[in-house]
């Protein structure tokens, strides 16, 4: 910033200019991080000299020290119209953009940059950036090697080189340049979680744990690197579930507790019957498996219970995107907004219940949250674990996938059962329902689509005793979409005795293309301990029955949901010698078999528990509950709703 002095000298003669004893003081306080009065002193000498590009384009840069996003984009936009030739006040720019989703305007600010002055290699690095965020990863890999070329030494262009071939599941070239990122910086930590990353897509779970654990070493208080670190604990084959438990309740400590002093007292009026304002915060809320579940449900919510205000965290939008904004009375974008200022915002718009969607997946803004802006708070669908926070009084389950008894000391939140959560919109792409596979092949053949890192060496060494148990079986496993990977697994079923020939493999597919691969599969196998959700609800759709395992965690039941909603509870195995039983068992009665995948479809349809008209009162009802406790002072409490259907249920 301090070159920004020299560069505006010539332009004094031609401007209206702040004095250089004024820029430099500007520039001092900037430089000293005393971005307060860095803001106080900007803001005069832009009022004082509103034509001269120097104080916008500095206190842009200050706004965004204070967190002030959108003020910040203003000043830049401004600093870039007078200074059409300042590559410093176009690059700044576009990086505004960039944070606002404006992935397209930034991409011009970068090649305008560019056409300044080619050589400057953070540019090509930042362009490859919007080119990424735009999905265009061919042309980002091209910025990127664009950059290096320029400066072979330049760590982050390194780094995101590798996140550019991880997107195009060229794991071990990512892996290569992750690698040269930090033998050119060694303490680089994003580096170190995108190591991690790539071996959590590859399967290799201990190496992803350990690297996460290392980057949270540089980093502390990164909430990112936590929440990826949690996201794989609940993975692990190694870790009981009250590590697992542990390790989300010190994210609690370390990052809420302190917020927590912070905690206003909430205005909002306390009629215990009067209609909700209900917000959802996700960074999913597009062609996503969080929309399968949420769309179905959102479109049928009545609007005189429930007033739908949506804040989604996602820069980009899309069909499905636009399919859920007329689902809602209001829709922000706050992907921009900073923790504090998203907390801020909820408040001021009076959402009585929030709800997130994310847990800690990606996208997640549980740091709000945190903040408790709401008073009833609670989280859904898109995490099976719990986020440790106190914040968050309640988790929405209903008993097929929380029992009774359970899971519930391994959530800090209280447990809201619902009648039932079972809501799943198939694809519109789904074709029809195909035969038998093994009616025509004379052998069973076995599948699954889960992403390859579910698949852990229990797993592996209970799915090979399977395949052995069952002759001239097959096994058929989607997802693949790297060789290394796929020849890796290849090894590991060596290990316990399957041959080479018994296995194939499909890369990931669009979704049309994924569907139709089930015609062949007869039975799918599940994972553990990070069961099925979305592939075993396609699954079944599809008409293909899955064998799966319910263990000692919510992640360990999502699949035994999905079947027990449709009656499909003698599919569901309690120990892996039982999953081997049962897949045998099934496996044997290829008359069974085909019957079940003809009348599939027709069981889900009529399961009560797959009726989105009965998901979507419980959840009225639901919050209803909870609105009702609150506003009698209660605090939360489990309880579940009451099942008047329960002569109807599919059996």
């Amino acid at each position: 910033m301090k070159k920004t002095v020299c560069h505006f000298f010539s332009s004094m003669k031609r401007l209206s200019a702040p004095s250089v004893a004024d820029m430099q003081q500007l520039l001092e306080l900037y430089s000293d991080g005393k971005f307060k009065a860095a803001e106080t002193k900007a803001i005069r000498l832009s009022r004082n000299f509103p034509n001269h590009p120097f104080a916008w384009k500095v206190l842009g840069s200050v706004l965004e020290k204070n967190g002030e996003i959108y003020r910040s984009l203003v000043c830049k936009r401004k600093a870039a119209k007078l200074a059409p030739d300042d590559v410093e006040a176009h690059h700044n720019l576009g990086n505004a953009l960039m944070k606002h989703g404006n992935f397209a305007d930034a991409q011009a600010c970068y090649t305008r940059v560019l056409a300044l002055k080619p050589t400057f290699s953070e540019a090509h690095r930042t362009l490859g950036n919007a080119f990424r965020k735009q999905g265009l990863f061919s042309e980002a890999e091209s910025s990127y090697r664009q950059a290096l070329e320029i400066d072979p030494h330049d760590a982050e262009s390194h780094n995101c080189l590798g996140v550019a071939l991880k997107d195009q599941y060229r794991f071990d070239e990512a892996i290569s340049h992750y690698r040269l990122a930090l033998e050119c910086k060694p303490l680089l930590a994003s580096a170190i979680a995108n190591l991690g990353t790539a071996y959590f897509d590859m399967g290799h779970l201990d190496k992803a744990i350990a690297h996460y654990r290392q980057a949270l070493a540089q980093e502390p208080s990164n909430v990112e690197f936590h929440s990826q670190l949690l996201f794989s604990l609940l993975h692990s084959e190694k870790l009981a579930t009250p590590e697992v438990f542990s390790a989300h309740v010190a994210f609690a400590n370390y990052f809420e507790t302190p917020l927590r002093s912070c905690w206003m007292p909430h205005t909002n009026s306390r009629d215990a019957e009067r209609r909700l304002r209900v917000g959802f915060v996700s960074g999913d809320l597009r062609n996503h498996a969080v929309s399968h579940f949420i769309e179905p449900v959102w479109g049928l919510l009545d609007p005189a219970i429930v007033e739908l205000w949506v804040y989604s965290n996602y820069e980009m939008e899309d069909a499905v995107t636009f399919r859920l904004r007329r689902c809602a009375s209001q829709w922000h974008k706050v992907v921009a907004m900073s923790d504090d200022e998203l907390a801020q915002r909820i408040r001021a718009d009076g959402i009585d219940i929030l709800i997130d969607l994310s847990g800690h997946t990606g996208h997640n803004r549980l740091m709000a949250f945190a903040r408790k802006p709401a008073p009833v708070q609670a989280t859904w669908i898109g995490y099976p674990g719990t986020t440790g926070l106190t914040s968050i009084d309640y988790v929405i389950c209903d008993r097929f996938n929380a029992p009774h008894g359970l899971y519930e000391h391994y959530y800090t939140e209280k447990f809201a059962r619902l009648p039932s959560t079972g809501a799943f919109a198939p694809s519109l792409q789904a074709p029809e329902l195909s035969e038998l596979p093994a009616s025509k092949n004379g052998f069973v053949t076995f599948g699954s689509f889960n992403r390859p890192n579910k698949l852990g060496q229990r797993v592996i060494e209970v799915w090979s005793r399977v395949l052995l148990s069952v002759p001239e079986s097959r096994l058929f496993l989607g997802n693949m979409d790297d060789a290394g990977a796929a020849r890796a697994l290849r090894e590991r079923f060596a290990h316990f005795g399957i041959r080479e020939e018994r296995l194939s493999f499909s890369p990931k597919l669009p979704i049309g293309a994924y569907l139709a691969l089930h015609k062949e599969v007869d039975i799918a196998l599940d994972t553990w301990p990070y069961t099925g959700g979305t592939t075993t609800n396609h699954a079944v759709w599809m008409g293909v029955p899955v064998v799966t395992l319910r263990g000692p965690s919510r992640a360990h039941c999502q699949s035994a949901a999905v079947l027990g909603r449709m009656g499909l509870e003698d599919w569901i195995a309690l120990n892996e010698d039982d999953f081997v039983r049962v897949a045998i068992e099934r496996a044997g009665d290829v008359q069974g078999l085909a019957q079940l995948r003809r009348t599939m479809r027709e069981r889900w349809l009529n399961s009560t528990w797959r009726n989105e008209v009965v998901i979507a009162r419980g959840l009225e009802a639901g919050l209803r509950l909870m609105w009702q406790r609150w506003c009698k002072g209660l605090t939360a409490e489990h309880f579940e709703i009451g099942n008047p259907f329960k002569d109807n249920v599919h059996a």
